[in-house]
C-alpha cells in the first residue's frame, strides 16, 4: 500500500501534478474572493448595526415643527410662555423664565438648537461624525462672525455677551474675552485658535473692512468647509453625506443669485456669497452660467435640467415679478424633498440623521419666527406666511 507521501509525489509528477497545482490555485482564488466578499458584506451589516440606534432615536423624536398641525397649535398660542409650553410638549423643552421677551426667546431657541446638535454629534457613528462636527463648527463661525460685526459697529461688550450663544468651539469664556476686545481686528486675533479661527481671519482680511461682505464670506466658506468634511467621512458612508452637503450648497448659491437678480446687484457684489466648490448639481460650467445670468428667466435657463428647476419654474409669476421670497420658499420645499429622498434611499445608514439635522434647522427657523412675531404683535396669518412647512406627498 502506498503512503500518503508517495501518493502526493505521484500526483505532483508530470501532467497530473500540473493539473493538481492548477486546481489548488483555482480553489485558493475562490477562497480569496469569498473572503473578500464576506468582508464587504460583514462591513455592511456592521454599519447597519451602528446606525440602528441613532436612526431609531431621531425617527422617534421627529421634527414636528415643520408639520402643519403642530405649527397651527404654535400660532394659536396667546403668549410667549404658552408658546414655549407648546414647544415643550413637542419635545423642544426650553427653560423659559418669568421675564420672557422676544430677545430672551430668540436666545433660548438658539441655545436649544446648539444643545440638540451637540447631543446628535455624541450619538452618531464615528464614520460620519466629522460632518456633524463641521456643522457645529459652522454654527460657531456664525456666532463668532456676529461678534466681529458687532464690535465693528461699536456695540457695548455687555450687549455682545448677552446676544452671543457659545457653540462649536466658541466657549462662554471665549465670548467674554472677544466681547471685551478693543477692536474688530483684535476679536479676529483672539478667535484664531478656535476651530473656525482661520476661516474668520481669511474672511475678514478678504472683506477689506466691508462687514456685509465679511459675513457673506463666513457663510460661504463655512459651507465649503462642510462639503470638505463630507468628503472626509468613511468612504463607504459618504454618498448621502456628500449629496446632502451639495444640496445645501446649491440652494445657498441659488438664494444668493436670486437675491442678486431681484436687487439688480452687480456680479462682483454677489460673488462673495457664492460657494465655488462642493455643490451637487450646480457645479462647473453650470454654476458659471448661473452666475452670469442677467435676469431671473436667464437664471432658470442656466439651471435647466437640475432638480431645482421645476420648483422655481412652477412659479412663473414670481419669476416675472421678481418675488424672491416666493422663490426662496420654493427652494426650501426642494431642499426638504431632496433630503427626504436621500433619507429614504439610505434609510439603513446616515439618511435619517441627515434629514433630522436639516429639518431641525427649519424647525428652529419656524420657532424663531413665531416667537418674534408673537412678541411683536404680528397677526398669526402673517407669521404663517414665512414658515417652512414640509409638504408630504400622498
Amino acid at each position: 500500500m502506498s503512503t500518503l507521501s508517495e501518493i502526493a509525489a505521484a500526483l505532483l509528477d508530470g501532467e497530473g501534478g500540473t493539473a493538481l497545482l492548477a486546481a489548488a490555485l483555482a480553489v485558493a482564488i475562490m477562497v480569496a474572493v469569498m473572503l473578500a466578499a464576506s468582508a464587504g458584506y460583514f462591513r455592511i451589516i456592521l454599519n447597519i448595526a451602528l446606525f440602528a440606534q441613532p436612526d431609531a432615536r431621531v425617527r422617534a423624536i421627529g421634527n414636528p415643527l415643520v408639520e402643519r398641525g403642530p405649527l397651527a397649535g404654535a400660532l394659536s398660542a396667546p403668549g410667549l410662555h404658552d408658546l414655549f409650553d407648546h414647544f415643550g410638549r413637542l419635545g423642544h423643552r426650553m427653560p423659559a423664565g418669568t421675564d420672557l421677551d422676544g430677545a430672551a426667546a430668540e436666545r433660548l431657541i438658539r441655545e436649544h438648537h446648539y444643545e440638540v446638535v451637540g447631543h446628535l454629534i455624541e450619538s452618531v457613528p464615528d464614520g460620519v461624525r466629522p460632518f456633524f462636527i463641521a456643522y457645529a463648527r459652522m454654527l460657531g463661525a456664525g456666532e463668532a462672525a456676529a461678534i466681529v460685526a458687532m464690535k465693528a459697529q461699536g456695540v457695548p461688550p455687555a450687549a455682545i455677551e448677552e446676544e452671543i450663544v457659545p457653540v462649536g468651539g466658541l466657549t462662554v469664556n471665549g465670548v467674554r474675552k472677544t466681547a471685551h476686545a478693543e477692536s474688530a481686528e483684535e476679536v479676529v486675533r483672539r478667535l484664531r485658535p478656535k476651530p473656525f479661527g482661520p476661516l474668520i481671519a481669511a474672511a475678514y482680511t478678504g472683506s477689506a473692512g466691508n462687514i456685509g461682505r465679511f459675513l457673506a464670506r463666513v457663510q460661504a466658506d463655512s459651507l465649503a468647509d462642510l462639503a470638505l468634511a463630507a468628503r472626509g467621512v468613511d468612504i463607504a458612508l459618504s454618498p448621502p453625506v456628500v449629496e446632502t452637503a451639495g444640496v445645501l450648497i446649491d440652494t445657498a448659491n441659488l438664494r444668493a443669485l436670486i437675491r442678486g437678480r431681484t436687487l439688480e446687484l452687480e456680479r462682483e457684489a454677489v460673488r462673495p456669497h457664492l460657494v465655488a466648490t462642493g455643490g451637487f448639481e450646480l457645479v462647473g460650467d453650470r454654476l458659471v452660467r448661473a452666475e452670469r445670468a442677467g435676469s431671473l428667466p436667464d437664471l432658470l435657463t442656466a439651471i435647466s435640467g437640475t432638480r431645482y428647476h421645476p420648483y422655481l419654474a412652477a412659479l412663473p409669476a414670481a419669476v416675472r415679478d421678481g418675488d424672491g421670497a416666493a422663490l426662496e420658499r420654493a427652494l426650501d420645499r426642494c431642499t426638504q424633498d431632496m433630503v427626504r429622498a436621500t433619507a429614504s434611499q439610505y434609510h439603513l445608514g446616515s439618511g435619517p440623521l441627515l434629514r433630522y439635522l436639516v429639518a431641525l434647522d427649519y424647525e428652529v427657523r419656524n420657532m424663531r419666527a413665531i416667537a418674534h412675531g408673537l412678541a411683536a404683535g404680528v397677526p398669526p396669518h402673517e407669521i404663517e406666511g414665512v414658515l417652512v412647512v414640509e409638504e408630504m406627498e400622498g
